[in-house]
């Protein structure tokens, strides 16, 4: 018998009033892998990315499921304290201070023992941009140190499954090059992470296994090792010609 996937979803659908934007997605990322979610703007994969943290029901029949566990009805709050956390762009409280920010972000983590502080302090010792930087509000920040401290939550929360929502977007490619180290050694301690991405150059560079999606569903699913001497396959299936 199979493990239970770290996270999945089946015959999901989504509407934002009357108009539908996904259709039976189903997708699943097993323990410890690195899956992408690929495709151009408005085919529906920040939608996706809002089911599966809770901050938008599914359709009747839909299912998210945490480690084989059915959330599907778990708000999303409760979703970090089980385990799964969510990087969209650089999504930070501008008026707080750097570290404010992370002490925030660790709102799961206990304070007996100093074990918030202990976690803030490693987050610090793997960005020390940010720590040069705690004292300065998020606003003042450039957008790639902006993304430094949204991905430095997840060294405080230490998620068992990662959403990364579009984490490249606007930034140069030597700053995204490093944020992918990052995001590497998030994976290497044992997180499984889900990748949406744009650019498809950003994620077959880092994840497994990609998922492709087109108007509200998916349409092709591939190893970045299949695709690796395949452009003329990546092309068409970004610019709609899966078939």
């Amino acid at each position: 018998m199979r493990p239970a996937d770290a996270l999945s979803c089946a015959a999901v659908d989504a509407s934002y009033g009357p108009v539908q934007v996904l259709y039976g997605v189903n997708v699943r990322v097993a323990a410890g892998e690195m899956v992408g979610v690929c495709g151009p703007n408005g085919v529906g994969k920040t939608t996706l990315v809002r089911v599966l943290a809770g901050l938008q029901r599914p359709g009747a029949g839909g299912r998210v499921l945490l480690e084989g566990r059915d959330i599907t009805g778990v708000p999303a709050a409760r979703r970090v304290r089980l385990g799964l956390s969510t990087v969209v762009g650089q999504q930070a409280f501008g008026s707080l201070t750097v570290e404010e920010n992370l002490r925030m972000y660790g709102y799961t983590v206990s304070r007996r023992d100093g074990r918030l502080r202990k976690a803030v302090d490693g987050a610090f010792a793997v960005f020390p941009r940010l720590y040069e930087r705690r004292d300065q509000p998020a606003s003042t920040l450039s957008g790639g140190e902006r993304q430094m401290l949204v991905l430095a939550k997840t060294l405080i929360q230490r998620p068992r499954v990662l959403l990364i929502d579009e984490f490249s977007l606007g930034l140069a490619p030597v700053v995204v090059g490093g944020l992918l180290e990052m995001v590497r050694r998030l994976n290497r301690l044992g997180t499984a992470l889900l990748v949406v991405e744009q650019s498809v150059n950003v994620a077959l560079s880092l994840v497994d296994r990609a998922y492709f999606m087109e108007k509200g569903t998916i349409v092709a699913e591939h190893t970045s090792a299949d695709l690796a001497d395949r452009p003329d396959l990546v092309q068409s299936l970004m610019l709609g010609g899966h078939a």
